[in-house]
């Protein structure tokens, strides 16, 4: 159903701010409402970003969407049903409507789920009058979960100016609180892996999650790298497309192991030579000391990254190679 909301007349005005008292805090208050259980709650701000290919989009907006509107289990989650309201200021409604239909075929749903979206309104939350409206679409609708794609979108500002982009999250903020609907923020990484923007922007949310995954690769890292209200999480998932299906499956996660400048030196050495006295590994060292090299052969041998090929023995010297496990 089409609606011009900036055809309608203006919104009414809410009060700034209601005063409590220690009596109202001790009333009961009601529950905290799982949106994804472990997850993600009724009321929370939270921003998932990753690179361009990362499927950051099929993964929120479709996947999760569809899910949490049908109910159904996603990644490993279990969801609680409820109605789903997706913000397109990226797609369009031609290419969100097809991603969003693979993605009801692919958990076997249907035209039924409690699911609605608008395409390019041109929302900007860095105006109060946008805001309002906002609001006033999301109370309507009834939503439990909000989905804006994305960040980028929604602000005429600039993203990496504090300035400009706490406005923008101090309306989401309100707007989450005042509906009681979970919002999530689609956002893009930086060229250095983060997320990119004013550091203001962690400091807004309750929750902020990185993805990551190769353009072509179907594989999905997820982690958590703010968190007010659950534990430090590490998920994956992997996409799956058929010839007009689209879900995830819930995967191990694959954490990727680092090392130290001494241990690289040390495995660099081992792949070379394919094995070594740990003599000849202290001689060589190049980019650490011989101290450093030593204790990074005996730090990789105990993480099993390094083994002890000589056959050990009083008298006999230490041979080292690499594992055949994959470093």
């Amino acid at each position: 159903m089409a609606n011009d909301s900036r055809d309608s007349p203006e919104a009414p005005q809410r009060p700034r701010y209601i005063v409590r008292n220690a009596k109202y805090a001790l009333q009961p208050q009601p529950p905290r409402e799982a949106v994804v259980e472990n997850l993600i709650n009724r009321g929370d701000l939270v921003v998932a970003y990753g690179e361009a290919g990362s499927k950051k989009t099929y993964v929120f907006v479709c996947s999760v969407g569809v899910c949490v509107a049908s109910g159904k289990d996603c990644m490993g989650f279990n969801t609680h049903k409820t109605k789903v309201l997706i913000i397109d200021e990226e797609s369009g409604e031609r290419r969100l409507s097809r991603r969003l239909a693979e993605a009801i075929r692919g958990e076997l749903c249907d035209e039924n789920i409690d699911l609605e979206y608008v395409s390019l309104a041109n929302f900007k939350l860095d105006d109060p009058t946008d805001a309002v409206i906002l609001q006033s679409l999301i109370e309507e609708s009834g939503a439990g979960l909000v989905i804006i794609d994305a960040l980028a979108d929604i602000m005429d500002g600039d993203e990496n100016s504090k300035q400009d982009t706490q406005p923008v999250f101090s309306a989401l903020r309100k707007i989450a609180d005042s509906t009681n609907a979970a919002i999530i923020v689609i956002h893009h990484s930086n060229k250095a892996g983060g997320y990119r923007g004013s550091s203001a922007i962690a400091g807004a949310v309750d929750l902020m999650i990185e993805v990551k995954s190769e353009d072509g690769n179907s594989f999905i890292n997820f982690k958590t790298v703010k968190e007010r209200d659950i534990e430090r999480l590490n998920w994956a998932a992997e996409a799956v497309w058929t010839e007009d299906q689209f879900y995830l499956r819930a995967v191990p996660a694959r954490v990727k192991t680092t090392f130290s400048k001494s241990e690289n030196y040390v495995i660099r050495y081992l792949e070379e030579h394919q094995s070594a006295s740990m003599d000849d590994i202290m001689d060589h060292a190049d980019t650490c000391s011989p101290q450093a090299a030593r204790q990074a052969v005996y730090a990789l041998t105990s993480r099993g990254k390094a083994r002890r090929i000589d056959g050990g023995g009083r008298g006999s010297k230490a041979i080292y190679g690499l594992t055949l496990e994959e470093l």
